[in-house]
């Protein structure tokens, strides 16, 4: 079972509806247009941040344990802490799938580090987050 701290800590890293917004239009400009800069899904994201690969963590708020994996979340999230990669629950996995052309929902996507059209776009939204 889930602490009331744990969710406490879950409910501070939400998304404002701006930072939102702003968060599914990268992911959808970047799908199109740099798409090998996205790393899609759990255990891909998972095995991207253990190879220092991911620059910006972006989780389904409503990412349960009825539809993924409790251990796969926890595992990201203590790797994300420990990384110092920043992370936060955005939007539904709904609305991050369509973001990616998927049509069913997708749990978590992750933005790759290097060089990237996107670059300046992608900062700022590492530093919203960061000030969540």
């Amino acid at each position: 079972m889930i602490s009331r701290e744990e969710c406490n800590c879950v409910a501070d890293l939400t998304a404002t509806k701006k930072l939102n917004n702003e968060i599914l239009i990268l992911i959808r400009q970047m799908y199109h247009a740099e798409r090998n800069m996205l790393v899609i899904g759990l255990t891909d994201v998972i095995s991207s941040m253990e190879q220092n690969l991911t620059d910006v963590i972006v989780l389904a708020e409503n990412a349960t344990h009825l539809t993924t994996p409790l251990d796969f979340l926890t595992r990201l999230i203590k790797l994300a802490e420990t990384k110092g990669i920043p992370y936060i629950y955005a939007c539904k996995k709904e609305q991050l799938g369509r973001a990616c052309c998927i049509p069913s929902g997708i749990s978590v996507v992750a933005v790759k580090r290097g060089p990237s059209y996107f670059s300046e776009k992608r900062e700022d939204i590492k530093l919203a987050i960061k000030r969540v």
